[in-house]
């Protein structure tokens, strides 16, 4: 057992002997599997207020990206620890109200992270630069899932949105709350969804599993 500074915030992620965890400051800490000695840590900005919003973390080639409480992606050399790319997708004054910003787990697509946000912000860098390749107006805090060439996301107000990974263009919105009666619609939120065959299977936060035809787009 080992005690850190600041709790943990974040998933874990395991590569190779390690493991991979973000505190409540901002900081990313790569731990050894076998005892629990610290192999390297790297700050990023941090919020004078704490987001309880757990932190998303993704590795691939070697590399780990993730996201901190006022909204940067960064990508980080999971062998050195050193800082390959660091993107802010929030202006300054998100450092005093951070702990409104929700944001959504991150998706590796292709050469893309795809994310969104509750400030009406649906993002794809490409994952060698962080550059900006396409930003849409989606206010979503789910995890969106890939399929083919195809992200599917589903926003707070309960339209599922279809959108091409590459492009970023728009192929669909449906509305899948229609079936709610609607002075009830604002107060639910959907909380998770897992695409399977030819059915999306979503969750919401008053105890519903609501069942969709993905060619359709309509709930069943």
């Amino acid at each position: 057992m080992k005690n850190n500074i600041a709790p943990f915030n974040s998933q874990i992620k395991i590569y190779k002997n390690n493991f991979l965890v973000t505190d409540f400051q901002n900081i990313l800490r790569c731990y050894s599997i076998k005892d629990g000695k610290e192999i390297w840590s790297i700050k990023t900005d941090t919020s004078f207020v704490k987001s309880q919003k757990k932190l998303s973390l993704i590795i691939s080639d070697d590399k780990a990206y993730f996201n901190n409480t006022i909204g940067d992606i960064s990508a980080v050399d999971i062998g050195n620890g050193k800082l390959i790319w660091q993107t802010p997708t929030q202006d300054s004054s998100i450092y005093e109200s951070s702990f409104q910003l929700k944001t959504s787990d991150l998706v590796l697509a292709n050469n893309s992270i795809l994310f969104s946000n509750n400030t009406n912000e649906f993002y794809s860098l490409d994952t060698k630069t962080g550059i900006l390749i396409w930003q849409k107006k989606i206010n979503s805090i789910v995890r969106a899932s890939v399929a083919d060439n195809l992200v599917f996301t589903i926003t707070e107000e309960g339209f599922l949105v279809i959108i091409e990974v590459e492009t970023g263009n728009i192929i669909r919105i449906t509305n899948i709350f229609s079936m709610i009666k609607e002075k009830k619609r604002p107060s639910i939120k959907p909380v998770g969804f897992i695409i399977g065959d030819k059915k999306i299977y979503l969750t919401t936060n008053n105890g519903r599993l609501i069942i969709i035809d993905t060619v359709t787009g309509k709930p069943e």
